[in-house]
Formats: structure tokens, sequence, C-alpha cells
């Protein structure tokens, strides 16, 4: 018996609706999440608001999450011969088996057909096997055994492996298999659905086929959005308010859509009988539902998420419930309360880092809006069946410190020619690969937070004993597009999804003398790099050049850890001796601790 499993948190990042999942030498994709068997809801109504859908859904604890067997086109690794495998054909916790060779597993073919409008599909490999290098595939043979075989004597790679027909013969290798127009040349046509549709479900798609290996990362690109949970939707008093839950309750939605309906009585019966609220409270809130209806709704979108919680950070609420989701503190460095050599890195640091929040509790939504694929031309939908229905999410409880920049030294700062010369250099790029456009602008502004956040992330992990990867960043940068508050702000957080969250030991290094232990020793970290100069000097770095100072062994993050993947980071943006942010800080670090670490 083989038994699968994912985690909650993987059904929305990184094996959500339409990823590939290898598992025990099997691949899968998941199926689209109109068809999860939803049970939990997430309450979050301002994202679900922003998302324009009516609830966040949780995967199911029991594990009945469908997993399609893809690709269907599976081969012995015996006798090489290949199968296209059903779904009529699957039985619980077991494995295909080769029919020619006992207890031999099949093993999914590695090359599979996506395109820019999101669609995937298996390789047809009988049309490759009856092609020649040039040619259409077809031909006069109908058969349709195959065999995925390996030649000896003509090098490695793929023009080592071929693509056999048992009946005819006909054979072609896979060496140009990876190529631009390799499937269009054999005659194969995008099918404008995903591996779970039926072809009564497929679209109309022009997009060119390109065959991948099922690994790649062009294959998969998941679009999520996270959101943390603010007052006053937070707060206890509203949480716990029948008024509100009642909203998010799918009975009530449904006596809202369908005032008129012949059975409108016996659901208000069953609704005050399920929330053991009276009819006539019931009523009230519907009048009330109804009387808004009546007025224009403010439109709100995922821009509008960073300057809420901006809000909420940099002036949390005075006092809280212990049952509050959301519960912070402000404060600032204070130098006159730091002793030692750190009384004057704090005296200096003041003037660049205006205000911290210490965050003792938080609760984050992560919910997988969509996914995208190859050129990235068309986002898929999670819920394909729904444009306001259910999404696939995840709720975590965690804690963190938040950091907010001086806004009138950074403005200054970001006026520089030189750094707005070297944030420009990265724009272009960026400019340059339309399919980079989900990120932000390398803006100055940005480049000098993000670069910050993983310097802090690192050197985080270091003070407090978390493991870089369970450590996330937050950055709250003025969107360039205009509009929105002025913000400049890093948040770095952990979260679990359990009950209870985490220990506490983030929210103890916001204390004034530990946090500026933690920055001098983040500030001074970066001003070294065993890859200098090699590093320092760079022109380019990472996935089309988009970083310049920054690498592994400096500045580079886990990508579950990052907005951008690793991408628009610059160490010298920080501690360059004659454009960085920071040079003053580290000037004064250098002369309380030499070459040192704080």
């Amino acid at each position: 018996m083989t038994v699968r499993r994912v985690r909650r948190s993987q059904t929305v990042s990184p094996f959500g609706v339409g990823a590939i999942i290898d598992v025990l030498g099997e691949s899968f994709v998941a199926e689209d999440a109109s068809q999860w068997p939803w049970h939990d809801v997430i309450p979050m109504p301002r994202l679900a608001e922003i998302l324009g859908i009516t609830e966040i859904g949780v995967a199911p604890a029991d594990g009945r999450v469908s997993y399609y067997r893809f690709p269907r086109w599976l081969f012995c690794p015996g006798c090489r011969r290949m199968e296209e495998w059903s779904p009529s054909r699957e039985k619980k916790n077991t494995v295909p088996d080769c029919a020619y060779c006992p207890k031999r597993r099949l093993v999914p073919m590695r090359f599979v057909a996506i395109c820019g409008n999101g669609h995937l599909s298996d390789v047809n490999w009988w049309r490759w096997a009856h092609s020649s290098r040039f040619g259409t595939g077809g031909g006069a043979c109908r058969g349709s055994r195959l065999a995925f075989e390996t030649s000896s004597g003509v090098g490695g790679g793929l023009r080592s492996t071929q693509v056999r027909c048992l009946s005819c013969g006909a054979a072609r290798s896979l060496e140009d298999l990876p190529t631009k127009d390799a499937l269009r040349r054999v005659g194969q046509q995008c099918s404008g659905r995903q591996p779970w549709q039926i072809a009564s479900e497929s679209e109309n798609c022009d997009q060119h086929l390109l065959a991948v290996q099922r690994g790649a990362s062009s294959v998969y690109f998941p679009r999520t959005v996270s959101a943390i949970d603010i007052p006053p939707d937070s707060d206890w008093n509203t949480r716990n308010d029948p008024a509100n839950w009642l909203r998010e309750n799918g009975d009530f939605r449904w006596l809202v859509e369908h005032p008129g309906h012949p059975h409108w009585a016996v659901r208000l019966d069953l609704l005050s009988q399920d929330t053991a609220l009276p009819k006539q409270d019931i009523r009230k809130l519907l009048d009330q539902v109804e009387a808004q209806e009546d007025v224009a709704p403010v439109v709100r979108t995922e821009d509008d998420i960073a300057p809420g919680e901006w809000d909420a950070l940099t002036e949390p609420p005075a006092t809280t419930d212990p049952r509050d989701y959301f519960q912070a503190t402000a404060t600032t460095i204070d130098a006159a309360a730091i002793t030692g050599e750190l009384n004057a890195v704090a005296d200096q640091l003041r003037f660049q880092v205006t205000g911290v929040t210490q965050v003792e509790r938080l609760r984050e939504v992560r919910v997988l809006r969509g996914f995208q694929r190859h050129t990235l031309q068309q986002e898929v939908r999670a819920n394909l069946r729904s444009r306001t229905g259910f999404l696939p999410g995840i709720e975590v409880l965690g804690e963190g410190f938040f950091l907010r920049f001086n806004e009138e030294a950074l403005a200054a700062w970001e006026q520089r020619s030189d750094v707005f010369a070297r944030a420009h250099r990265l724009a272009l790029r960026k400019v340059a690969r339309p399919e980079l456009d989900w990120l932000s602008e390398p803006t100055p502004r940005y480049l000098l937070l993000h670069t910050f956040a993983h310097l802090l992330l690192r050197q985080t992990a270091f003070e407090a004993g978390y493991s870089t990867s369970s450590l996330r960043e937050r950055l709250y940068v003025t969107n360039p597009k205009g509009g929105g508050p002025r913000m400049a702000g890093v948040l770095i957080y952990t979260a679990a999804g359990d009950s209870e969250g985490t220990l506490g030991g983030l929210v103890r290094l916001g204390e004034p003398e530990r946090l500026v232990r933690l920055i001098a020793g983040a500030l001074a970290a970066s001003r070294w790099c065993s890859f200098d100069p090699v590093c320092g000097e760079s022109t380019g770095q990472g996935p089309h050049g988009l970083s310049l100072a920054a690498c592994h062994a400096c500045s580079l993050a886990p990508e579950t850890s990052c907005e951008a993947s690793n991408r628009l980071l610059d160490r010298s943006m920080v501690m360059d001796e004659e454009f960085g942010f920071f040079r003053h800080v580290l000037t004064t670090i250098e002369d309380a601790y030499g070459t040192g670490t704080p």
C-alpha cells in the first residue's frame, strides 16, 4: 500500500491547483478548487472582498483533495514499454505496474506540454515517434504500442533517448523536442484545458505548445495573495458580534440573494435554529444588508492591502483583548536607554529608523488566486467554475517586529543620481521581461528595504534560533504609480498553523537594546561577502540579472521567505561607502567595534 500525503499549507503553495507534485516516484497534478470538498471556512472579510469572492476555504483535513496522475504517459524502466494511463484504472493506495515485467512500477515520462495561456497536456508521443526531424506526425501506421528507449554510442543528453513505435519501427530521438516549434511541426496543438478537465470543458487556444521537463520552473507560477488580519476585523468583539459572523454564513447569503423564493421562510427557520438567533434579529440584519446594497460600494483592490496594514502597524490600537488576532505595541529606538558601545550606534540609527512596533500576535491568511505557465499570457483561476465562489487558503498565527524608516531621510537619499542610476539599470531589465510584471518596481526605496529585510532575516535566524525558512518578510513601500500613503517599512515575522502561534522570540528582538544589536550585526555582515570583489562589483546576478551586489553568501534567503523570489536585491544600496543609506551607521559601528561584529 502506498500512502501519499500533502500538508494543508502545501495546497496553497507550492502544490496548489495546477501544480505538478512528485511523490515517491509518481507524478500528480492538483484539481481545481471547484471540486474540493469544502468543510472549513477561513473568516477574512477584507481579503475576500478584495478578491471578489464569497468565502475562503481550507483544504479538508481528511485528505480528500483530488490529485490526478499526470503525465498520463508512463513507461517501464525494465522493458521500456510506454503506456497511456487512464483515471478509470486508478485503485486507492496503489501504483501502476507494468503488464510485462512482474513487480515493475511504471514511472512518468519526463516531458509535458505547456502554453502561455496556462494549459497543460501530455506530449503526443505517437505523433513524435512517427515524424521525421522536419516532417509532420502521422503516416499509415495505426499501431499504439510505443517504447521509450536509450541508445549507446551517440553521446549523452536527449540525443541518446528516443520514442519508438513497436508496430512499424518508426522512431525519433528527443534531441529536438524542447525547441520552440517542435510540437507544432508534428501537428500537436493546444488542447485548451487542464489534465483533470474533459473535452467539453476545453477552450479555444491559439498559443503554441512547448515541451518542457515536468519539473521546470516555467510549468507553474502560483499567484498567491496574503493579508494580515487588522482591526477592526481582528478584534474579538467584532468577530464575536452575531451581525458579523452571520454575514459569513452561507444560508444567510442565500436569504439575501433569494428574497422571493418559496422556501425562504423554511430556510430562515433553519438558520435561526442552527445559530440560536431569534428570527426577528436575523430579519433586522437582512433589512440592513438590503439597505446597504442600495449604496454604491467602495471598490477595494489588492493595492489596498498594504496601506491598511501600514496604518495598523504604525499606529497600533492602545487597548486590546487577549483574544484579539492583532496585538502590537509601538516604541522607538531610545539611545538613552542603551549603554556601552551600542549607545553611539543607536544614536546614529534613530535618524534612519524612526519607529518600531513589537507585534505580539498576528494572523495571516494566504489565498491561492490562480496560476500561470510559460510566458504568463493568461492567469488561470484556482476555481474554474465560479469567479465569486471559494478560493483555497490557509491561515497562520505568529509574531514579529516592524521597523519604520525615516521618510525625510529616505526621500532625500533616493534622489541621489548614483542611487537612481543603479535602480534604473534593474528597471530596464524588468521592462524587457514582460512575464515578470508581477514583481514590484525596482525603485531605490524598494531595493533598499528589500535588501535590508534579507540581511535582517539572516541575522534574525542567527540571533533567535529560528531557521531562515521559517521567517518571512513583508515590505511596505510607497506605490510608485501614486496613490496611497507614503510607506517605508519592513515586517519580519514567523507564523505557524497551530492555534497558539509561536513562542515570542521575535517580539523580544524588538526591544531597543536587542534590536540595535541585531541591526548592527546585520549591517556589519553586509560589509563583507566571501565572494567579494566579484559580488560587490557585479553588474547583474540571479535570474535575468535582476539583482546586483547580492548572492547566496551575503543576501539571498529561502524563496519561501521572500516576496520576490530572491530578485531585486542590491547590497550596495545598504552599505556602500559613497551612497549607501546606512553608510553613517556603518562608520559608527566600525569606530565602536573595529572590523568585528557587535
